[in-house]
Formats: structure tokens, C-alpha cells, sequence
């Protein structure tokens, strides 16, 4: 003998309604847009730090390259001071260039608006002047 025992459900439908599901689906795109949107906010937030710290290591990267470069400026000036110094240059001039003092007549001064004229060599070795030469100056 065997019994046999169903159990029957009744399943009722009529409160369920298509327009409640459509309602839930509108609140859970709105929930998931403004969760989209926190995150956005909080990444553009982290961006915005991130970009303000590499700014400022960038600015101290460039004051610091600027002091190095005023430094540079000093030592090149003294150098300059010092590779301009007119003692130095005639000392050079006189013990390793053997120069000496320009004689009267020897410098020529060049300029734009001067007439063409040839030195004429003064002393013991001066060939004597022509007619021609003396008309030049």
C-alpha cells in the first residue's frame, strides 16, 4: 500500500504587474548612473592631486636646475673677469707673443665713413714719398 500525498499551490499573479518591474528597472538605472557618476567624481579627484603633486615636483626640479644655472652664471663671470683682465692679455702679449708697444704711425684705425688711405712707414727703412703717395694723404 502505498500512499501517495500532492500537495497543490496556487500561485496568484495578479499583484505582480509589468509596470512594477519597469519602475524597479528606471530606480536601478538611476541608482547605477549616480554610482557612475561618485566614481567619476572620486577619479577625477584622484586625478587632480596626482597632477598637483607632479606639478610641484616639478616646479622644485626647475628652481633647483635655475640655482645650478646662477651658480654656473657666477663662475662663468668670474672666468670671463678673468680671461679679460688687461694685465693678463698684455702680459701674454709681451712674454709669449713677444709684441711690444705700437710705434708712432704703426696703428691703423679702420672706419666706415674714413677716406682710403695707405699708411706710410715711418723711420730709417721708409722708402721716400712719391708724388702719388703724397696725394693719398
Amino acid at each position: 500500500m502505498a500512499i501517495e500525498v500532492v500537495f497543490e499551490k496556487r500561485i496568484n499573479n495578479d499583484p505582480v504587474s509589468p509596470h512594477a518591474e519597469s519602475e524597479q528597472r528606471r530606480e536601478y538605472a538611476l541608482l547605477t548612473l549616480l554610482a557612475g557618476m561618485f566614481v567619476l567624481g572620486l577619479l577625477f579627484y584622484g586625478w587632480q592631486q596626482y597632477r598637483w603633486i607632479q606639478a610641484g615636483y616639478e616646479i622644485e626640479s626647475a628652481q633647483k636646475q635655475r640655482d645650478e644655472l646662477v651658480e654656473y652664471r657666477k663662475q662663468l663671470t668670474v672666468e670671463r673677469d678673468y680671461f679679460a683682465s688687461p694685465e693678463r692679455i698684455d702680459r701674454i702679449a709681451r712674454n709669449k707673443l713677444g709684441m711690444t708697444v705700437a710705434a708712432p704711425g704703426q696703428a691703423v684705425t679702420l672706419s666706415a665713413d674714413a677716406p682710403l688711405t695707405i699708411p706710410v712707414p715711418y723711420g730709417p727703412e721708409a722708402p721716400a714719398l712719391s708724388a702719388s703717395n703724397k696725394e693719398l694723404q
